[in-house]
């Protein structure tokens, strides 16, 4: 009797703590996730606009985007750069210079591709004048890469490695090795982990179901058909304690970026695909044999590099903007 009650108090101290953790997460997401308030923070308001400014970017990155795509997006993101300089271009106005090479790259591309976009051309100009840019330098958009460069560079060292990799939107049509991922796989296992319980799965699929996979996640939408290999990285649920939360992600986290570098450093192309999404969306992953103690990490869709194929800019951030320093 008496070790029975000790196990009933025990559990009720967990999930005591699993409500306490769950609560102060809870509180922490609605005041600072950049749903809420948006254009109220700078911050949130700066990292979304990165977040639209990429789309467009990534769209120009296809293999053959539809002529005049993006119309629309573009429209609105100009709309919300407006509304940012008048509410903090005197807090920072350098921010707005990757946005904006973005925004004239698309309207230089769109205009080499013949389709008219007046509208757009005319809103630009209003945003240039209210951002007080006279010119525009050419910082974003796509560049131009070599099959043949890549493979010189992504096993020569560590700085080279990450320099050289990009995420892909199309690859050729030879079908991935077998031996190359799973040598992947083994490189990867090298992540560190919390006490060395190494908690991260994979689930390798091929086409079709890499297909349906990437179409369920949604965000590949124009090159979903060119992703004929996929793996699915999660993180077991059962690896960690309760107050370890967050643990999952961490560990799955750092696993993942580990992988996606050994893929690229054996000359596979690769393009990382989120898996943020509520759990009624996450609820469908048991069609693709994940069971429910596993969260998802990432999706890295995974093929073979063309001799010649365009990148997204996705220039990043300055140090001194992402680093504090807490020493004399």
């Amino acid at each position: 009797m008496l070790d029975y009650l000790r196990k009933i108090k025990r559990q009720y101290h967990l999930q005591k703590g699993y409500l306490s953790e769950a609560y102060h997460f809870w509180r922490l997401t609605v005041k600072y996730n950049a749903s809420n308030h948006t254009d109220e923070d700078i911050q949130k308001m700066q990292y979304t606009l990165l977040r639209e400014t990429h789309t467009i970017e990534k769209g120009m990155s296809m293999r053959n985007p539809r002529r005049g795509f993006g119309q629309q997006k573009v429209m609105n993101l100009i709309g919300r750069l407006k509304k940012y300089c008048t509410l903090y271009i005197e807090h920072d106005s350098e921010f707005l210079e990757y946005p904006l090479s973005t925004i004239q790259t698309y309207i230089d591309y769109t205009h080499n591709t013949g389709v008219e976009i007046s509208d757009i051309d005319k809103d630009f100009i209003d945003l240039l004048t209210m951002a007080g840019c006279k010119s525009v330098n050419n910082i974003a958009g796509i560049i131009p890469e070599t099959k043949e460069n890549i493979l010189i560079h992504c096993n020569k060292n560590f700085e080279s490695l990450l320099y050289s990799r990009h995420s892909m939107r199309y690859f050729s049509e030879e079908p991935v090795c077998e031996e190359l991922i799973n040598k992947a796989l083994e490189l990867a296992q090298r992540t560190p982990s919390a006490c060395n319980r190494q908690g991260w799965l994979t689930h390798v699929y091929r086409t079709p179901e890499s297909i349906d996979l990437v179409k369920w996640q949604g965000g590949s939408r124009g090159f979903e058909d060119e992703i004929k290999c996929a793996i699915l990285v999660t993180a077991n649920l059962k690896a960690f304690l309760s107050y370890e939360v967050h643990q999952a992600y961490i560990d799955g986290g750092l696993y993942a970026m580990n992988l996606i570098n050994a893929l690229h450093s054996l000359g596979l192309g690769t393009i990382p695909l989120s898996c943020g999404f509520l759990h009624k969306q996450l609820k469908r992953l048991s069609d693709f044999g994940v069971h429910e103690n596993e969260v998802p990490i990432v999706i890295i869709g995974i093929g073979n590099i063309p001799e010649t194929f365009d990148v997204a800019v996705s220039r990043r951030k300055a140090v001194n903007v992402t680093n504090s320093k807490h020493y004399a």
